[in-house]
């Protein structure tokens, strides 16, 4: 009797899929967090050293089993730690940026024509080449997004559009970057060294801005642990566990099923409606990840 065997690349996939899906909660604990009178700095800060917290006790076990680091694997880490505090706090900071000028649709829209650029990173480092099925799929995303933000009038502010391929361009870079260094080191360390990088970046900026404090009240914290465990330090690991096996834009394009989730998320907790565009957005958009 012969057994259905998943691949190693399908199983990547589904670790990418699964952490776009947990990606896709991020705006709403976000907002709730938001809505208790906390800065961005602040709460962005809280939400990736708790994601720290979280992946280093999984990482403490680990510690007296392996030898030392060489300098080659701290060259790793130093990297990674640079991605996050360039890469992934970039694309969080400029994206929220982009939110405040244009709102949500729009930023969405933007950011997640980052597997645009990640194609383009990788072909001009002759990584991938650019066929006409790949375009077709990338056109057809990008079409599904702009359908699924279904804004009949959008915020058209310069600054928030710059803020916005900014987010993307930080994001890109950091996915190929991950790519890279995933294959060198355990991926449960390499995102807690990510989640080290983005909360130095966003403390300093808490500190320099006065806004900075620790919150003292049960329901905030609650908010805050979802959102520093369920939707990011779970979804960093899984992602950069995917990327051992799968390229950086096979990863991209599957990631923006974050999107769809934040939509389906909208409508069961916050009681959003949808229109039909919006549904076919989406069906797009499952057409353009499952290609």
């Amino acid at each position: 009797m012969r057994f259905f065997v998943v691949s190693e690349p399908m199983k990547a996939s589904g670790l990418v899929a699964l952490s776009a899906i947990l990606y896709g909660f991020l705006g709403y604990l976000g907002t709730r967090v938001l809505d208790q009178s906390m800065h961005i700095n602040t709460m962005l800060f809280w939400r990736f050293i708790i994601a720290a917290g979280w992946l280093s006790l999984f990482c403490l076990k680990n510690t007296f089993l392996k030898p030392a680091p060489s300098f080659r694997n701290w060259e790793v880490v130093m990297m990674m730690f640079l991605l996050g505090a360039v890469g992934y706090a970039g694309s969080s900071g400029f994206y929220f940026v982009a939110s405040q000028y244009t709102g949500t649709g729009l930023a969405m829209v933007i950011f997640f024509s980052y597997p645009v650029l990640v194609a383009l990173i990788s072909w001009l480092l002759r990584q991938q080449k650019l066929d006409y099925k790949l375009l077709i799929i990338l056109a057809i995303m990008m079409i599904g997004l702009i359908l699924l933000n279904d804004s009949s009038a959008p915020h058209m502010s310069l600054v928030g559009i710059i803020a916005g391929l900014m987010a993307a361009t930080c994001y890109a870079f950091y996915v190929v970057g991950s790519k890279h260094f995933s294959t060198q080191m355990d991926a449960t360390f390499l995102a807690l060294v990510v989640s080290m990088g983005s909360a130095a970046i966003f403390l300093s900026l808490s500190l320099a801005a006065g806004e900075f404090f620790i919150p003292y009240e049960m329901k905030t914290w609650i908010d805050l642990l979802a959102l520093g465990i369920l939707a990011t330090a779970i979804p960093i690991q899984l992602m950069l566990q995917g990327l051992k096996l799968i390229s950086s834009l096979k990863a991209s394009i599957i990631s923006v099923l974050e999107p769809l989730v934040t939509l389906m998320v909208g409508i069961i907790f916050l009681h959003e409606g949808f229109t039909l565009w919006q549904a076919l957005g989406g069906v797009l958009l499952l057409m353009g990840a499952m290609a």
